[in-house]
């Protein structure tokens, strides 16, 4: 079921498009799978700069503990910015932010979006060699529920997928479906907005929601960008010669500040046993339903393999939870340790 890419609301934009456009012109499977790898591999990375610079700044905290004041308590003492271990945990979540980039390029958005659950595996693994945090049973068991539905997310989604050009991408851009699921987000987000004021410090879904609907808009930005990057590099157009070129790169910079500031105040308000399930189920239903939408991503998929599909995004939102839930915050570990 393929949209004839004049079919919009602003057929004149794309009526140079003729009606070779409909046939799916396809990437390699071996295209997707280096996807998936440069996904789990910048995820791994992002997650250890991460956990170095929490080591950097847990680190300082002792210090500081011992000499009786905080950064203005010494003269001698160097603020966490100012080491080197700091820096190398910036460059390491650079790198692999970068490696993320460019698995959209290579792989269904529908298919990297979910992958970030590796960063919460991840994370438990390195906070517990790095930081001395408890890698309890229930994470043995939501280790192996990610890796089980990671493994299902790779088998049923999408092998091939369109190729992507600036023509084709204003082709799903200006179509009808797309606009309709567009006002349907900014109808829902301004709602949710509307109500968030009151409630956002009651109830963590309000300032999270909004982060999954930008979230999402920033996924299918980094999209479109990161396959225009890559045929600009292969030659095959020059994405910087197009106005859509610059148009993804203030999609991606407003949307993913924005996300920021929403998630910093949930982060506030509630604890990250809260926020990173519900935030992680959020952002990759949004996401995934974004990018069947606007890159028909789903196109050719049987009815069992998207099935299958999302029971696989269950699996690994079970495991997510069981990582991710009945942690004591930082304060009440070092109480309990105290304590005990």
């Amino acid at each position: 079921m393929s949209i004839p890419p004049t079919a919009g609301l602003f057929p004149g934009v794309i009526s140079d498009i003729n009606a070779e456009f409909i046939e799916l012109k396809t990437d390699p499977d071996e295209s997707i799978a280096l996807g998936i790898a440069m996904a789990v591999i910048g995820n791994i990375i992002t997650t250890l700069g991460l956990n170095i610079q929490r080591l950097a700044h847990t680190k300082q905290e002792q210090d500081d503990a011992i000499k009786g004041g905080g950064f203005g308590g010494a003269s001698d003492t160097v603020p966490p910015t100012h080491k080197n271990t700091w820096w190398l945990g910036v460059a390491l979540m650079i790198l692999g932010e970068v490696g993320n980039f460019a698995a959209y390029g290579f792989a269904p958005a529908t298919l990297v979006a979910p992958l970030g659950a590796v960063s919460v595996v991840a994370n438990a693994v390195y906070a517990s060699l790095m930081l001395s945090e408890e890698f309890r049973m229930r994470d043995v068991f939501g280790t192996i529920l990610v890796i089980m539905g990671g493994a299902g997310l790779a088998y049923t989604s999408p092998r091939k997928e369109a190729k992507l050009n600036s023509a084709t991408l204003l082709a799903y851009i200006f179509s009808d479906i797309f606009f309709i699921y567009a006002g349907l987000m900014v109808l829902i987000y301004v709602c949710i907005l509307s109500v968030s004021r009151r409630y956002h410090s009651r109830y963590v879904a309000f300032d999270l929601a909004l982060c999954a609907i930008l979230g999402s808009c920033t996924v299918l930005a980094t999209k479109g960008l990161s396959v225009s990057l890559r045929m600009t590099f292969m030659a095959e157009e020059n994405a910087f010669a197009s106005g859509v070129t610059y148009c993804l790169i203030a999609v991606m910079v407003l949307t993913a500040s924005f996300q920021i500031r929403y998630l910093n105040r949930a982060m506030s308000n509630f604890g990250t046993s809260q926020v990173v399930p519900v935030y992680y189920v959020l952002f990759t239903l949004a996401s995934v339903i974004g990018g069947i939408v606007l890159y028909r991503e789903f196109a050719q998929l049987v009815a069992w393999r998207i099935s299958a599909f999302f029971g696989a995004v269950v699996v690994t939102f079970l495991g997510v939870h069981l990582i991710t839930s009945d942690r004591p915050p930082p304060d009440r570990r070092a109480t309990d340790d105290e304590e005990g």
